[in-house]
């Protein structure tokens, strides 16, 4: 009689990096920038351990998900995140989001909270409050920008390095994603709802004029639950300019949430 074989496992493709740590305190998903990608995070995982059970999350579009459209709609790209994270909340969990994975993950966890699945910590960086985005600083409309405007607008911005507008095969691939995510956040409308019953923690850089310290204390009105601000040195690209720094404040904060004020 020959013994079935137990089906292989099937690593989803939004967790392209997936190695659970075994004895982990918490699971943290991170959500990419425009286009940004889940080995952005990867350095994360050994950073973080083994405390913390690093998830990079890989959008549509992007690295080994290339041959995917990328989605425009946070609506639409919230609800296939939802699917996605939902089956691994078992254990508890928290939310990273940098730039436009701030929207997402602060959408993320209202749908999941509602669910009955609320994350033990939201934090955002680099990116005004979801319920403020009129008092967003830059707001041209970079989404419908000619690709010549772009790559102008990414050059001021410090968008991409000098090695990827010399490659103009690349320079297209990237263009087109970041139009996509561009268009996610343009187009992004917040839900009104009541504050999450989550403690939220706003990360950001020190000289970044897209998220302003006094925009970003201001993701505090979307909790109840305890709010904390905390400002790294550099500008919107601080999360990469020094990683080692980055990851150790987001270790810290996972450590020491925010308590609700008395």
């Amino acid at each position: 009689m020959t013994r079935a074989r137990p089906a292989a496992s099937v690593r989803s493709p939004w967790f392209p990096f997936r190695t659970k740590q075994s004895g982990a305190d918490l699971r943290l998903f991170c959500l990419p920038p425009a286009a940004g990608s889940a080995s952005g995070y990867r350095s994360w995982m050994t950073r973080l351990a083994p405390a913390t059970d690093v998830v990079p999350v890989q959008l549509p579009g992007r690295e080994s998900r290339f041959i995917e459209d990328p989605v425009t709609s946070a609506g639409e790209l919230v609800a296939q995140l939802v699917d996605a994270v939902r089956p691994e909340t078992g254990q508890p969990f928290a939310l990273f989001g940098h730039s436009m994975g701030a929207l997402l993950a602060y959408d993320l966890a209202c749908v999941l909270a509602a669910d009955g699945r609320p994350p033990a910590h939201l934090i955002v960086s680099a990116h005004v409050p979801a319920h403020l985005m009129e008092l967003k600083p830059l707001r041209t409309h970079v989404a419908r920008m000619s690709d010549v405007d772009l790559r102008d607008y990414l050059a001021a911005n410090g968008g991409l390095g000098g090695e990827q507008f010399d490659d103009e095969d690349l320079l297209s691939i990237l263009l087109a994603l970041l139009r996509a995510d561009l268009t996610v956040c343009e187009s992004y409308r917040w839900t009104p709802r009541p504050p999450l019953d989550v403690p939220i923690t706003a990360l950001g850089g020190k000289t970044d004029p897209n998220a302003p310290e006094r925009l970003l204390t201001r993701w505090s009105e979307l909790t109840v639950a305890g709010f904390r601000c905390r400002l790294m040195p550099g500008g919107h690209q601080y999360l990469y300019d020094d990683p080692a720094a980055a990851a150790g404040a987001v270790a810290e904060t996972l450590l020491d949430p925010p308590e609700p004020a008395r």
